[in-house]
C-alpha cells in the first residue's frame, strides 16, 4: 500500500471516529418523547411523535383482537412537555387513531397505527424521522417511563442495547425473512417500570446521521418460546422501521412528516406499502406477543399473533377502512398500486413531493431543522 493510500484510510478512519464520537454524545433527553396511557394507566407503548399532534404508535397497543381499534379503552398522549421533566397530556379519541390497513393479526406485519391529538398551546414541533436505517452511524435503544403518572414526571430515560445480525434476526421470524429492510431486532431487555421485576425490550430506536439523531422505529413484537415473555428460554425483539410508512402518515395526516437521512434516499411513496407474508412458519412451541409488556400481570393480556392464514384487515379503524394489497416495492422506491383508493378523510392520493435539504432533512411543510431533531 502506497503512502497515498495510508493516508486516505487513515483520514477515513478518524472521520468515523468522529461520527461515532459525536453520537455517543447525543442526549436522548433533549429529543421530545410520548408515551401511551390506557384507562389511566402507564404502558410500555411508546409513540414516535411527528409532530405536536400526531405520532407513530404500534397498532397491538390500540386495537382488539380482531384487529380493530379498542373504543371501549380510553387513550392520552404523556409528552415531556419539550424538553423538560414534567409532562403535558391530551386525549386521544378512538376516531382520532388510524391502524395501518394491513395490519395482519395472524403476524403483526404492518404493525402501525397513527394517532393524533391536541396538546395545550397546540405546540409547533416538528421531530425528524430517521429513515434508511443501512446508513445510521449507530442505532440508540431506548425506553422512556414517567416516574410518576399522577404528577406528570419523567423518569431519566433507559438507553442502550445492540441489534442482531441480520442472520440472527432471520432465524427467529419469518417475517423479518421477508422484510428485513422493515425490522431490527434485539435480545437486549431492561427491568418493567410498572408492575412487574420481569425484564422487557426497549420502546423505540434511534438512527444517528450525521452527527444528528432521529426517530427511526417502535417496538413491534416479540418471538418467545412458551407461553411466557417471562420464562421464554429464548425471547427476540423486533422493531419496526417508520421508513416505509411515512407515506401511510402523510396520507393520514394531510401533511407533511419530516425525514432524516444521508439526502440520497427516496422516502418509500407507495400509500398502500405492506410487508411480504412469513417467510417460514413458526415452530409450535414458538409465540408471537406484542402490546403492552407493562401489563402481563395486571389481568391485561399482551396481545398473541393469532397465526391464521393472511388476510386483509378489515376492521382496522373506528370507521371500518379497507384496502388492497399492492405488491411491494423494493425499499426506498415507489410501485403504484392497483386501482388506489385515497385514506378516509383525506382527498389527497399521494402526499406532497418532499424536497431534502443540504443538511439531510427532508420536510413536507416548510419547516427546518435547528440541529438537534425537534423544534
Amino acid at each position: 500500500m502506497n503512502i497515498r493510500a495510508s493516508l486516505l484510510l487513515l483520514l477515513a478512519l478518524v472521520c468515523y471516529l468522529e461520527v461515532v464520537a459525536a453520537a455517543d454524545k447525543l442526549d436522548v433527553v433533549s429529543y421530545h418523547a410520548a408515551v401511551l396511557v390506557k384507562n389511566g394507566k402507564q404502558t410500555s407503548c411508546e409513540i414516535a411523535l411527528i409532530d405536536g399532534s400526531s405520532g407513530f404508535v404500534a397498532a397491538t397497543c390500540v386495537v382488539d383482537a380482531n384487529g380493530a381499534v379498542d373504543t371501549s379503552s380510553r387513550y392520552e398522549v404523556y409528552t415531556d412537555n419539550y424538553g423538560t421533566r414534567k409532562s403535558v397530556n391530551a386525549p386521544i379519541l378512538s376516531g382520532s387513531i388510524r391502524v395501518h390497513p394491513q395490519f395482519k393479526t395472524s403476524s403483526f406485519a404492518n404493525n402501525i397505527a397513527i394517532v393524533q391529538f391536541s396538546l395545550s398551546g397546540n405546540p409547533k414541533l416538528k421531530i425528524d424521522v430517521a429513515v434508511d436505517h443501512r446508513t445510521w452511524a449507530s442505532t440508540k435503544f431506548v425506553r422512556r417511563s414517567m416516574s410518576n403518572l399522577e404528577n406528570g414526571e419523567w423518569g431519566t430515560p433507559n438507553t442502550g442495547g445492540s441489534e442482531l445480525s441480520r442472520s440472527e434476526c432471520a432465524a427467529s421470524s419469518g417475517l423479518y425473512s421477508s422484510n428485513y429492510f422493515d425490522f431490527e431486532c434485539s435480545t437486549d431487555t431492561l427491568p418493567s417500570m410498572v408492575g412487574s421485576q420481569c425484564r422487557v425490550p426497549y420502546g423505540a430506536l434511534y438512527g444517528v446521521i450525521n452527527g444528528k439523531m432521529g426517530i427511526g422505529g417502535i417496538y413491534s413484537h416479540s418471538v418467545i418460546q412458551g407461553d411466557s415473555i417471562c420464562d421464554s428460554a429464548k425471547t427476540v425483539h423486533y422493531f419496526v422501521l417508520l421508513s416505509n410508512f411515512i407515506a401511510f402518515a402523510e396520507n393520514v395526516l394531510g401533511r407533511g412528516v419530516r425525514t432524516l437521512s444521508t439526502g440520497d434516499f427516496m422516502v418509500q411513496s407507495d400509500l398502500y406499502y405492506g410487508m411480504e407474508p412469513e417467510a417460514f412458519a413458526r415452530a409450535d412451541s414458538e409465540l408471537i406477543i406484542g402490546g403492552n409488556v407493562f401489563n402481563r400481570n395486571s389481568g391485561e393480556a399482551m396481545m398473541t399473533a393469532n397465526g391464521a392464514p393472511e388476510q386483509e384487515n378489515n376492521g382496522n379503524t373506528a370507521g371500518g377502512q379497507t384496502s388492497s394489497q399492492a405488491p411491494n416495492p423494493a425499499p426506498g422506491t415507489s410501485s403504484a398500486p392497483t386501482n388506489p383508493q385515497p385514506t378516509p378523510g383525506n382527498t389527497d392520493s399521494v402526499p406532497t413531493p418532499t424536497a431534502t435539504s443540504p443538511d439531510g432533512t427532508t420536510d413536507n411543510s416548510g419547516n427546518n431543522s435547528n440541529g438537534n431533531g425537534n423544534n
